[in-house]
Parts: structure tokens; sequence; C-alpha cells
């Protein structure tokens, strides 16, 4: 007879910095009662991973769900795979991060599974060809990826039901191929169909291996898959029908599977990942046209034909795409990079590492279906664990430079550091990129701006059932209704100390939009540090004259004081309005611990919109983080202040989140030839209480 066997791969994991009710919900919807089901078919076998941001979390608040993953884990049940510990793209980090990420993973499964690991699971199948020697440095034997991964090599889609060899100068890797036929017909279509896809690989010789490995989450927490996994039991089905069909049908492990079979061939696998992350990593536009390419091709019958030749962008363009995860990915690699100045003074302390390696955690580096960069909790937790990092890499001896290009995009930035207060600032055009306050972790201008996606069209087609079956890559689903209404695009980049010159019609509707319309054009700039500070010298075009902006940064202790001096250097008198911009981001634009105050009176929530006339002081309040932002203008100042909010996709359909606080004090202009303008702020940082 015929067989065939067939490794099930589940890969649970939650983002540094997720809610604890998330974590709760994942587990009770997900994580626990899937283990529950697996606990009455001793006769199946599987392969499970979880994250280490997850198991640090379950180690605390949800030691039942480890408890009777241990139980199986001893019963023989399930293979434990390992990975980076905290969910890093392994492509992103530098290679001893990647080893030591690996390594930190292996030594908890020792202690705690009392399981020696030797495969691995490869966050979001993002696959370099590099990778294979730290993989291999890091004592792993195999790791399992798409099959498509296989298929832009040319492969032949009938034969990869084995395992193959790579290798990088002379270190062997073995990679398992994951069946989307598999993946996607798990759980959304009906069991037997699953099992009518193994039928179609047994072979006499019974060596033919089919591999389904996915996140844990599709199986309770997607949109309708806890009815159908649990309610309807789809899992259960499943499993009594791999059972009754053992004759045929036998579920292994990665590691069984791998001590027992011989690899099918040597492969080399160029840069890839899964066929939907390489349209999410493009352009928006190029990702409109790839996606109505492949569903012309699909319409046509010819989608699987042509899978091969259909290719993408690779993962690391996330950092073109979107600049604010570049310089978050670039400040925690700086750091890593700089940790061999603590060889020589005792060495690397664990928990700076450790801190290090949570802010390498993927989640909030990229976008594609899921909310990701998108949702500010999770890049704030990776500025909490990097500015952590940073305190103990000071405090053990390490230097951090105060000018470097630490994004890589050819402009310098330089660091103003005090005891309670961080920022950086670009040398191109004297914009703040960040500002921290020290003593919370917390960076204060942590936000995203508004972009076009190219899902976007689609909002119009938005619903809010969420009982809708099937993928997660088709459903159009949205938590709110009117947000096409919402919908924005920045054509600038909304750093601090942004000059705007604009027209006394123009609204704070309009820079709340966007839709400024900014009569400067930026001829010159030349940006400086000296013994005070950063001094800045912008020369801009204003329609028919020309005007000179200087400012003079010093940063002492709490206080960021700036200066500016606004000259016209044109030969006709300007009549109109001057605003520097600043955008801070607190997270909680609707909570009621985080608010405004202007004049020192509160003024309502962080979302909230609003313009004021004969201001004389604007404050940020976060009462939660026990902090408050304070701007004071020496030259009482009109008010906008709107905020910023994005729609992005999530797995539960189309959301608004609050990004940041954007505050536009201006001044009027009525500078004839010659004259000037002198302003000063003060910002400051200080505890609430």
């Amino acid at each position: 007879m015929k067989q065939v066997q067939f490794i099930f791969g589940i890969h649970n994991h939650q983002p540094v910095g997720n809610f604890d009710d998330v974590f709760h919900d994942a587990c009770d919807r997900s994580y626990l009662p899937f283990l529950q089901v697996l606990e009455k078919f001793p006769d199946i076998s599987m392969a499970f991973h979880f994250s280490g941001s997850l198991i640090e979390w379950l180690e605390v608040h949800r030691p039942d769900v480890l408890t009777i993953f241990k139980k199986l884990v001893d019963r023989g049940n399930i293979e434990v795979l390992g990975g980076g510990f905290y969910e890093p793209i392994l492509a992103m980090i530098p290679e001893a991060d990647q080893v030591g990420q690996i390594k930190k993973m292996n030594d908890w499964s020792l202690q705690r599974m009392n399981y020696e690991i030797k495969g691995n699971w490869l966050t979001e199948r993002v696959w370099e060809p590099h990778l294979a020697k730290s993989l291999s440095k890091a004592e792993i034997e195999y790791m399992v990826v798409d099959d498509y991964h296989f298929l832009t090599t040319g492969a032949d889609p009938e034969n990869l039901n084995g395992y193959f060899y790579t290798e990088q100068e002379g270190r062997v890797l073995s990679v398992f191929p994951i069946s989307q036929k598999m993946r996607y017909a798990m759980p959304f279509e009906d069991p037997q169909v699953a099992i009518d896809i193994l039928r179609g690989y047994a072979t006499e010789d019974g060596d033919s291996l089919v591999v389904m490995a996915d996140d844990g989450e599709k199986f309770g927490i997607w949109p309708g898959t806890w009815e159908t996994v649990y309610n309807q039991k789809w899992l259960e089905r499943f499993f009594t029908l791999v059972s009754k069909n053992s004759d045929w049908l036998s579920t292994t492990t990665f590691k069984q599977y791998h001590s027992n079979h011989s690899p099918r061939d040597l492969v080399y696998i160029p840069t890839s990942s899964y066929f939907e992350m390489s349209q999410w990593t493009l352009p928006t536009e190029l990702g409109r046209q790839m996606d109505q390419f492949v569903h012309d091709l699909e319409n046509q019958g010819r989608g699987d034909e042509t899978r091969p030749f259909i290719k993408g962008g690779m993962w690391r363009n996330f950092f073109t795409k979107y600049p604010e995860s570049n310089w978050m990915q670039k400040r925690v690699q700086f750091l890593s990079l700089n940790l061999d100045q603590l060889e020589s003074k005792g060495g690397t302390p664990t928990q700076l590492r450790d801190d290090l390696y949570r802010a390498q955690c993927n989640c909030a580096y990229w976008h594609g279906v899921f909310g990701g960069l998108y949702l500010p909790h999770l890049r704030h937790a990776i500025y909490e664990h990097l500015l952590k990092a940073e305190e103990k890499f000071l405090l053990s001896g390490g230097s951090l430079p105060g000018l470097a290009d630490l994004d890589s995009d050819g402009v310098d930035e330089y660091r103003l550091r005090s005891d309670n207060v961080q920022l950086f600032i670009s040398a191109d055009k004297g914009h703040i990129k960040e500002i921290d306050w020290l003593p919370a972790h917390f960076n204060v201008t942590n936000y995203l701006q508004r972009y076009s996606e190219h899902y976007h069209e689609k909002l119009a087609l938005a619903n809010n059932d969420q009982n809708t079956n099937g993928s997660i890559h088709d459903i159009v689903l949205t938590k709110e209704e009117g947000l096409e209404k919402k919908l924005f695009v920045d054509y600038y980049r909304r750093h601090g100390l942004i000059d705007h010159v604009f027209d006394h019609n123009q609204s704070q509707e309009m820079h709340y939009q966007g839709k400024l319309d900014d009569k400067l054009s930026l001829q010159s700039s030349q940006v400086q540090q000296d013994e005070a500070g950063v001094h800045i010298l912008s020369g801009y075009q204003a329609e028919e004259s020309q005007l000179q902006i200087e400012k003079k940064v010093e940063l002492h202790h709490n206080d960021l004081i700036v200066k500016i001096n606004i000259s016209n250097a044109g030969e006709t008198t300007l009549n109109q309005l001057y605003g520097v911009e600043m955008n801070f981001g607190l997270l909680g634009g609707d909570s009621p611990d985080r608010y405004y105050q202007v004049n020192k009176v509160k003024v309502g929530p962080l979302n909230s919109h609003g313009q004021h006339g004969d201001v004389e002081s604007v404050s940020l309040v976060n009462e939660w983080d026990n902090f408050r932002i304070n701007l004071d203008f020496g030259t009482e100042c009109q008010l906008w202040r709107s905020p910023i909010e994005t729609i992005s996709m999530s797995e539960a359909g189309f959301e608004r989140v609050y990004q940041a606080s954007a505050l536009l004090p201006h001044w009027k202009l009525d500078l004839k030839p010659g004259a000037s303008l002198e302003l000063e702020l003060l910002l400051s940082i200080n505890n609430f209480k």
C-alpha cells in the first residue's frame, strides 16, 4: 500500500510589549485548547515552537500552558523547535546575535523541557543564503521554509517531498519545504480536503513527506477560526481522520525524519520569504500592480504554473519603505556592533544583552495584513528595551558617539544627551528625529506617519461582519464605519523643528489632513555642533522672497532651549504666518490619563483637535508613565493641535490607530526686507508628580 509521512508544525508567538489581555486571549483561544485536543491523541506526533517573548510571559502568567506542553514533550508527542529567542528576523541582526539568540532558546529547552533542540523555526520564513553558516554555528541541523522558496530555484513542486541540503562556506544545513496547499487548506477547508492532499503524495516506498507548519494563532484567533477549529471541532476531526488512516498516513517529527532519511538533493535557495511577504515589502504602487497581476493569472487558471516566475521585494525593503523601521533597526544594530567596547571591561552583562535581544523582536519592524509596525505599543517596547540596553552599556564603561550616520542614509545625526534627555538631530536639515525621556526609557517621538498602502483601495469594500470565513489574506473587515473619510497621507516626514510658512487662509483642518499649503522651499542648510549645542542655518525660497532661519538648540538637564531668528533676506515684504512643527507620540490617544493642557488648563485627550489663540504654553501629560512635556513660548502664539492617526490592516480588519499629537505653534510674519523676528521655545520634560 502506498504510504506518506506528515509533519504538522505549529509556531506560537506574541511580540515583546504586547498587552497582557492579548496574551491571555491567545492562550484561551488557541495555545491551550490546541494542546488539550492534541492530548487526546497520543498517537499523533507534532512539532511546536514557542517564541521566547511568549515563553517568558507564560512562565509568569500562564504556567498551565507550559505544564501541558512539557507533558506532551515528555510523552513523545511533540518535538521542540528552536529559533531566535525573541523572534528576530535573523537576517536583520548581526551574526553574533543570530547565534546568541538561537543558543539562548536551546539552553531554555534543555533546562525547562529537558529537550535537545536540533531544528529551527525561521521567523517569517525570511531566508538569506548566509544564514546557513550562522545556524550551523548555533548547532542547528535543519529548519523549515515555504515551498515557494524552492520554486524560485526551478525545483519541481512534485518532488518537494522530503528535505534538502544547502550550505555556506562548507557549513551544511538541512531544509524542509512547507506545503502551501496544506497551509491554505488548514483549517479553512474541511479536514477531509487536507487528508486528500496528503493521499496524493503517497508512494510505494513510504518515504514521501509533506510538511504543514504555520502560525498557531490561525487555529482559534484569526477571524472565524475559533468557531471552526473548536466549536465545530475542525482540529479534533482532523486528528481523528489522521488516526483512522494510519495504515497509509503516519505523523512524524522533523527530528525523526531527519535521522532516518537522506536528503533529496543539494539546493541553493535565493533570498526569499513567503510569497505574500514579497508583495507587502514592495513600494505601494508596485504592490497594487503585483496584487492585480497575481489575481489576473489566478483568474486565468495560471496561478500555480507561473508562481515560480513571480517575485516581489525582499524583506529588507521594509527599511526603505518605512524610514521609521530603518531608524529603529539601525539604532538597535548600532549598539550591538559597539558591544565589543565592553570586552576589556568585564564583558557584556546578561541583562544588557537580553534587553538588546528583546529590541530585535521582529513584529514592530514590518507590516503586511497585520498591525506590526503600525502598532505604537510594539514600537515603544523596542525603544524601551533599547534605551535600557544603552543605559547599561554606558554604566558598563561603553561610550556613544556625538556624531554618526546612525541609519545609514548618508546623513549624520548629532546625539545630544544629558542625565535625563537624549535627542538626535539630522545634520542635513536640523530636524529632530528622536527625543528620549531617559528616566522612563520612553521615546516621546515614537510615531509612524500616514502612508498610502496598497490595500487602502479595498477600504470601501470593508464590512464589520466578524464571522467571515476564509483565508486571512482575503478577508476585508473594518473595526469602525466611515474610516475612508479619515484616510490621509503625509507628504513629508513629521519630525521635530519643521519650519512652515503659510498664508492666513490656511486652517488647522488642512494641517491635520496633511494638506497645508507650505510656501517654503529649502535652498540650503548648514548644521554644526558647537560648545552650547547644535546650530542650524537654513535658507528658503518663500514665493517671491528669500528667508533665512537660524536655530540654536541647547540641551541642559531636562530642558531643550531653541532660539529662532527669522530674517527676510529678500526684496519684498513678507506678510504671512511662520510655524515650527513638533510631533509627540505618547501612546493612548484617548486614554484619560494622557491629555493636553493649554496655558495650564486641561483641554482634551491627545487624539483631540484644537486651535487656540494667545498661547503661552502647551503641555502633553502622561500620568501613566509619570511625565509631562512642556512647551513654553516666550512670545504668545496661535496653536493648532491635531492627532496623527493611521488606517491600517490587522487580523481583525481595518483599524484607526493614534500615532502622534502634532503641534503647530505659529506667529504672524510682517517682515520688511532686512527685518527679522526672534523667538524662543523651551521644551522641558519633567516627572508629573
